[in-house]
């Protein structure tokens, strides 16, 4: 802007002092002067300022310095006026904002506005221009005329394609490498997968967002300190790992490691790392991607666990109906003889003994062919608040859960439409109502259901069912094992429970999971996959109507 301000001024300045004052200079030294002054003002006050604008600004003032740099080459001296550098400077000004095409235009303009008037008598336009009878009266000749115009159209087009590429080079080229590691770099902060870079000597040189998400660690503090400075020996497996690969001169295939992040626990994560060599096949440095595999294993484990309650549901099908019909047989016949014997004393206890276990293994098997039954995903949806307050009610009567416990619920909206029959979730939360309340062993205790909208890669697809207590909490040790089929803390539970919500939860496309326990009690979380309430709005008002 200085330069362009030089040269300005320099233009008006020779044309106030060597121009003839005519009207016809007043107005185009007057244009000129208004153009600079609008290109300079627009670019202080307006920072941000438009390219199409500027573009326009600068070619109006380009093209009125042409005019005033052509009336004073012609005016003073014609093929040997010292105003021919004026021309030359244009041309490369043009390049800084043009590019070659432009500094091309510039240069024929200019060799025109120097040339025209040479061979061609245009005093009609401007008196006092030098033309061809003023040239043969300086005793110049035409071809001496001819061979001076010519070296300087020459020297112009050369200006134009020395300064267009400088400025290709110093403008172009730095313009698309910026935008190239533009987008590179936001192409590398919105991956996912963290992505570390280091050189030869351990020292951090690219540590993307999803990096510093993953191992606690602010990117803008890691980038240039070395890897144990940032770890505060919380990484060194990490570490170990890319120290590694640096001494054997390879790389390595995805691995499962685990690292500490500052005041938490072990994170596992997936490691693949890549060499950075340069022409020489000498290491430059190692590339570190690496990923969060905390919801995979989770998601492993659930399916692991969907694999053991499908074999046992297979397994319950196949024994319970065995087992049913010779169980009916034998108490059926222990309460015929005992009316028909009227047994006392000891023989009387052992028919109630066994009247009492039949019962109880009929039990275990209501809940094998609950078990079994559970199907793949359903078309049915129902609206989750009329399920809760029915089971709230039905659980304030139950002899079960017992007058001391009180339940209470909070719903995040009037309508929450879920997938899945109203029998199947009804089955899901009274299931875990139960289970809140023999936990809380027949004591004063609080169970707590609630509702809330849960977002499924950024969209509202789950509706998050919780339901918690203020019970002692689960041990930490049977914490794996709780949706275990037949595992149970207390004497008489089948330990079906918890596996047929979780078999419920996954036929209906959400899932089930422990969410927190200990001194705060236990909290069971069902995620359900949401339907829209205009999909199934007739048939649930109908249902809510009939019950």
């Amino acid at each position: 802007m200085l330069a362009r301000l030089a040269m300005t001024l320099l233009v008006c300045g020779s044309g106030i002092r060597f121009l003839k004052p005519s009207s016809f200079s007043h107005i185009l030294l007057a244009l000129y002067g208004a153009a600079g002054i609008i290109y300079f003002v627009y670019q202080v006050a307006f920072r941000r300022h438009s390219t199409e604008i500027i573009r326009g600004i600068v070619i109006a003032h380009l093209t009125f310095e042409l005019l005033v740099e052509g009336l004073l080459v012609n005016h003073v001296g014609g093929s040997f006026s010292p105003f021919i550098l004026f021309f030359i400077l244009t041309i490369a000004v043009s390049a800084m904002y043009f590019q070659l095409p432009g500094s091309i235009v510039v240069a024929t303009s200019a060799g025109l506005l120097y040339s025209l008037p040479v061979f061609f008598d245009l005093s009609f336009i401007y008196e006092e221009l030098i033309a061809p009878p003023r040239l043969a009266g300086m005793g110049i000749s035409s071809d001496e005329a001819f061979y001076t115009v010519f070296l300087h159209l020459c020297l112009f087009y050369l200006s134009a394609f020395i300064s267009g590429y400088v400025a290709q080079r110093l403008f172009v080229t730095p313009r698309e490498l910026r935008r190239l590691r533009f987008e590179t770099g936001e192409i590398l902060e919105q991956m996912r997968s963290g992505l570390l870079t280091v050189d030869s000597g351990m020292r951090i040189v690219h540590f993307n967002k999803a990096a510093g998400d993953i191992l606690g660690v602010a990117p803008d503090i890691a980038r240039g300190k070395m890897i144990s400075e940032i770890s505060g020996g919380n990484l060194r497996e990490f570490e170990g790992r890319i120290l590694a690969a640096i001494d054997r001169n390879s790389g390595e295939d995805r691995r499962e490691i685990e690292i500490y992040q500052p005041g938490g626990g072990g994170i596992p994560i997936g490691l693949s790392l890549s060499m950075i060599r340069d022409e020489g096949r000498n290491i430059r440095g190692v590339i570190a991607v690496f990923q969060d595999l905390t919801e995979a294993k989770k998601l492993e484990e659930r399916m692991r666990a969907t694999d053991r309650l499908a074999a046992v549901g297979r397994l319950a099908a196949g024994i319970a109906h065995e087992i049913r019909n010779p169980l009916a047989s034998i108490s059926g016949s222990v309460e015929v003889l005992k009316d028909e014997l009227k047994p006392d004393g000891e023989n009387l206890g052992l028919m109630h003994l066994i009247l009492k276990e039949s019962s109880r293994l009929n039990m275990i098997l209501t809940d094998f062919l609950n078990f079994a039954r559970v199907s793949r995903r359903t078309s049915d949806s129902c609206d989750l608040g009329v399920v809760v307050a029915d089971v709230v009610k039905l659980a304030a009567g139950d002899s079960e859960v017992g007058d001391a416990v009180d339940i209470t619920y909070s719903l995040h909206r009037p309508v929450i439409m879920v997938s899945g029959g109203e029998d199947q979730i009804k089955q899901i939360l009274w299931n875990l109502v139960l289970n809140s309340a023999q936990a809380l062993g027949g004591k004063d205790g609080r169970i707590t259901i609630t509702t809330e909208d849960f977002a499924v890669d950024g969209k509202t697809e789950m509706i998050k069912l919780v339901v918690a207590d203020n019970g002692p909490g689960i041990p930490e040790a049977m914490k794996e094992k709780i949706f275990d089929p037949f595992f149970s803390t207390r004497r008489d539970g089948t330990g079906l429970g918890l596996p047929i919500v979780m078999r419920l939860a996954d036929s209906l496309g959400g899932r089930a999971e422990l969410e927190s326990s200990g001194g705060e009690g236990t909290r069971f979380a069902v995620f359900l996959p949401r339907r829209r309430f205009e999909e199934k709005k007739p048939q649930v008002l109908q249902e809510v109507t009939a019950g």
